[in-house]
């Protein structure tokens, strides 16, 4: 962790960059704290807009239109092939009519891309800090927001209360999760090239403070990601020699300093706050017995007497018959039209609603994210792009349990993957400038 990249004399375009992308990768919990906790702004999409529009405007370069810098060319022809596509059927094939909100969402997305491509390679260092700072203080702000709201207690999901009238009761925990696992993983993979001990103190309670907030969430998606972060790390990375190795840099001097703290941060804070390990303890309850309720209602079997049928995972369940039922019609080949169908399952909606082709396009472009993620989580390139891998796999979770094939909190972080993952001139490799009509720069 580089402190000297928050000088804004010496860094001011690479932070500005930085914070307009971590606005659209990561918003909508510092959205919700600003116009639903503090008052500020309407409690409508109109905030949103102008939040997002904010961010956009600070990541315009001095070069716009001038220079770009090379993506992904695999992932990016896959996105907008599928984001065309549904834009096509947006207009054309569209039973649901025009929302503005959609018109909206789109054009956020193809500025936000039209954008990455204009921001320089070196912001890649910048950007996991900022990335985590505000995670960090998203993270805060949240225990404030669930203190001071008079319906909340403890046992409840963690989240932002949402103001507007109409809106669902208790905010929305996915959010919270999902920035919780953004703090935990951007301090993780600094935390290996932290030299100070204070700094990485900080960044170690850091990642357990994000773990307390993730489990609060009660989102079985995010516990399920992060199963999946550590079984792709001791799989791609787990060496018996490793332990060996692991015992015997421990008893140096300063690694026994450092764990020699840890263990008394956590002793003060068992002593000080032994009632916030109950409440978490009694999260971990209220999770096993959700798991028990969603194998009843997927598998039928009732391995406790107390479960009963999940509602979200019905929804699902219920999802998937009218995926079949689409094979066995003449809407296998172009789908049923835009939002024709809420399955919340992205990967067999894109299949009902926009065709073979649509699941070809969107599929395969996750397909391939998954490959560059797991080559990434391999080799560790740098600290953006090993983040980017394994938030990949909170994403991936998604594809099966919740949202749908065109929403924003899928595309942000894929436009930004598409941008920075698997690109071979991020891996310190000189290479030669790749000359095209405009001028792109691949170092």
């Amino acid at each position: 962790m580089n402190w000297s990249l928050l000088n804004i004399a010496t860094n001011f375009n690479n932070l500005r960059y930085s914070v307009g992308i971590a606005m659209m990768f990561n918003g909508f919990p510092l959205i919700f704290f600003i116009r639903d906790t503090l008052g500020i702004g309407p409690a409508s999409s109109v905030f949103t807009a102008l939040f997002f529009g904010l961010a956009l405007a600070m990541m315009v370069p001095m070069h716009l239109f001038k220079r770009l810098y090379k993506p992904n060319t695999i992932l990016l022809n896959l996105g907008l092939g599928f984001l065309l596509l549904t834009l096509y059927y947006f207009f054309f094939i569209n039973k649901q009519g025009k929302a503005v909100a959609d018109i909206g969402n789109y054009v956020f997305i193809f500025g936000f891309l039209i954008l990455l491509l204009h921001v320089p390679n070196d912001v890649k260092d910048t950007l996991v800090m900022t990335l985590f700072l505000m995670s960090l203080f998203t993270n805060i702000t949240l225990v404030y927001s669930i203190l001071i709201d008079p319906n909340w207690t403890p046992g409840m999901r963690a989240a932002v209360s949402f103001a507007n009238e109409g809106a669902q009761p208790g905010g929305n925990p996915h959010i919270t999760a999902r920035n919780g696992i953004i703090c935990m993983l951007t301090a993780l993979v600094m935390l290996n090239r932290t030299p100070g001990i204070l700094t990485k103190l900080f960044l170690f309670f850091s990642v357990l403070f994000s773990l307390g907030v993730i489990v609060i969430s009660l989102a079985k998606s995010s516990y399920l990601a992060v199963g999946l972060m550590a079984a792709a790390y001791f799989i791609l990375h787990f060496k018996i020699s490793n332990i060996f190795s692991a015992i015997g840099s421990a008893f140096k001097l300063r690694n026994m300093a450092f764990i020699v703290l840890i263990l008394i941060g956590i002793r003060y804070f068992l002593i000080r706050y032994g009632n916030v390990l109950d409440m978490l303890l009694g999260y971990w309850d209220i999770f096993e017995n959700r798991i028990m309720d969603v194998i009843f209602t997927s598998t039928g079997v009732r391995i406790t007497d107390t479960a009963d049928t999940d509602a979200s995972a019905m929804g699902r369940v219920g999802g998937f018959g009218e995926f079949t039922e689409t094979l066995f019609s003449w809407d296998v080949f172009l789908g049923r039209g835009y939002k024709s169908d809420y399955l919340d399952v992205p990967l067999l909606e894109s299949w009902v609603s926009h065709g073979i082709f649509g699941f070809v396009f969107f599929a395969g472009f996750n397909f391939f994210l998954f490959i560059y993620a797991m080559r990434e989580i391999k080799r560790y390139t740098n600290p953006l792009t090993t983040f980017l891998a394994y938030f990949f796999m909170s994403l991936m979770v998604l594809l099966f349990t919740g949202g749908r094939p065109y929403d924003i909190a899928f595309w942000f972080p894929y436009l930004v993957m598409i941008r920075f993952l698997g690109i071979k001139y991020l891996d310190n490799i000189s290479r030669r400038p790749v000359k095209t009509q405009l001028t792109t720069v691949t170092s």
